[in-house]
C-alpha cells in the first residue's frame, strides 16, 4: 500500500503572492499541512486567509495555529495589553490589510486551527516540542512559542520526524536534522517560502 502523501508548508506571514505561486508548483495530490503564521509582518494577511479558505474547498488541508494567530485571537478577545503585544509583533501590518476590520469568517478560520497534527511517521507542529514530551502532553504555549532552545538543540528522538516552522533559518534553506526539519526559511525577511513533499522528502521553494 502506498503511504499517504503530505506536503508541509512553512510560515507565510502575509505573503499572498508567494503562497499563490508556490501552490501552483506543488503536486495536485496529497494533504497540505500548513505550519501556522499565516498573518502579520507581510502586507497581505487578508488575502492569505482568503486564499487558504478557498483552497480547503478544493483539496485536503490541515491548518496549524502559529503564535501569530494566537496573538491575534488574544488581541481580538481581550484588547488592552494583548492588542499592544500583537501590534508590536506584526499586527499593525495585518490590520492595514483589513481596512474594514477582520471579518467573522477570518476570525473563525483562525479559531479552528489546530495545535499539532500527527501521523504514524510525522509530527507537524508550529514551533516545536520539549524533549521527551509528545505533543498531546505539551502545553499549547510551548508548541506555539517557547521551545526554541531546548528543542532546536535537542537530539531527542520523538519516534517520528518533527516538521516545524517558527524559527527562521536565514540561510534560504530548510534546516534538516535527524529528528526534525525546520521549514521556516524566512520568507517575510527576504528568504524563500518552502514546502516539503512527503514521503519523497522533496523540497519546493518560492522566493
Amino acid at each position: 500500500m502506498t503511504a499517504p502523501s503530505y506536503i508541509g508548508i512553512g510560515d507565510i506571514h502575509g505573503l499572498d503572492d508567494r503562497i499563490d505561486i508556490l501552490l501552483k508548483r506543488l503536486p495536485a495530490e496529497g494533504t497540505l499541512v500548513f505550519l501556522g503564521d499565516y498573518i502579520d509582518r507581510g502586507p497581505s494577511s487578508n488575502a492569505v486567509i482568503e486564499r487558504l479558505m478557498r483552497l480547503e474547498q478544493q483539496r485536503p488541508c490541515i491548518f496549524l495555529r502559529g503564535n501569530h494567530e494566537a496573538m491575534a485571537l488574544d488581541a481580538l478577545a481581550n484588547g488592552g495589553d494583548a492588542r499592544k503585544t500583537w501590534l508590536r509583533n506584526g499586527g499593525e501590518e495585518a490590520l492595514r490589510s483589513y481596512p474594514a476590520g477582520i471579518p467573522a469568517e477570518h476570525r473563525a478560520f483562525m479559531e479552528r486551527t489546530l495545535p499539532y497534527f500527527c501521523t504514524d511517521q510525522y509530527i507537524f507542529v508550529h514551533a516545536g516540542l520539549l524533549p521527551e514530551q509528545q505533543p498531546e502532553v505539551t502545553e499549547p504555549q510551548d508548541i506555539l512559542w517557547w521551545v526554541r532552545e531546548p528543542f532546536l538543540k535537542s537530539d531527542y528522538d520523538w519516534g517520528r520526524l518533527v516538521i516545524h516552522g517558527h524559527t527562521p533559518t536565514f540561510s534560504d534553506r530548510p534546516e534538516i536534522r535527524p529528528n526534525r526539519i525546520n521549514l521556516d526559511t524566512g520568507a517575510v525577511y527576504g528568504g524563500p517560502l518552502t514546502a516539503l513533499i512527503l514521503p519523497e522528502m522533496r523540497y519546493v521553494t518560492m522566493k
